[in-house]
């Protein structure tokens, strides 16, 4: 059974939003005027992250050390290691930033792994945002459906998320693996999906999969 794994960072892979723990830990109280805007649907993911990102004032290099303490899911490292071995096609596809997520995965000891969102530079020592996989189609700074779609190469994609980022992808997957915020998106708009906690019952449900799928051939 083939399909293309589109995986989540904040609060998926990470335990929390690293985005919103940086913005509450060095940006002015202003970022949350902004992030209202974006959950209310008034500007895009792109416009939020770059109006937020300008309210910090600390040197990228001093963040970047600051995040590598954010934990990620225990169970995550052992998914990796399944899904190599069992050569399962996937990426992780991220609003969030890059620069983050690379120094996040390599304290844990994951490198090479395909990953897909914002970046983050400095330019006359302010902090500048960029997003390399954006669409003129979507007003996210990372276009989850286009990646996913490209990455996938004609498989089925299965999605690993928990929130708001999700929402659009979740709707043209053919299988979410959902929780928090996305778990009530799938529910309410009956979206096929399984409830999850940890990579550990994602793991136990595609090999369950797996199974079935062999028995029946």
């Amino acid at each position: 059974m083939n399909y293309f794994l589109a995986i989540d960072f904040d609060g998926t892979i990470a335990k929390l939003d690293v985005n919103d723990v940086v913005l509450e830990q060095f940006a002015t109280p202003e970022w949350l005027k902004i992030e209202k805007l974006w959950e209310t649907g008034k500007i895009g993911s792109e416009e939020c992250l770059r109006k937020e990102m300008a309210l910090v004032d600390t040197p990228l290099s001093e963040i970047i050390k600051f995040v590598e303490a954010i934990e990620i899911d225990s169970t995550f490292i052992r998914f990796i290691h399944w899904m190599q071995h069992q050569q399962v096609s996937f990426a992780i596809i991220s609003d969030g930033f890059r620069n983050f997520i690379d120094a996040i995965l390599v304290k844990n000891g994951l490198t090479e792994l395909s990953v897909f969102a914002n970046e983050l530079s400095e330019v006359d020592g302010k902090i500048v945002t960029s997003s390399p996989y954006s669409s003129k189609y979507c007003s996210s700074g990372t276009c989850k459906c286009m990646i996913s779609q490209q990455e996938a190469q004609g498989l089925p994609v299965y999605l690993i998320g928990d929130g708001r980022s999700d929402f659009c992808l979740a709707g043209k997957a053919d299988f979410v693996y959902a929780k928090a915020e996305l778990l009530d998106y799938c529910m309410h708009e009956e979206i096929p999906h399984c409830a999850y906690n940890n990579f550990s019952d994602i793991l136990e449900d595609l090999c369950k999969k797996r199974h079935e799928k062999s028995v029946i051939a």
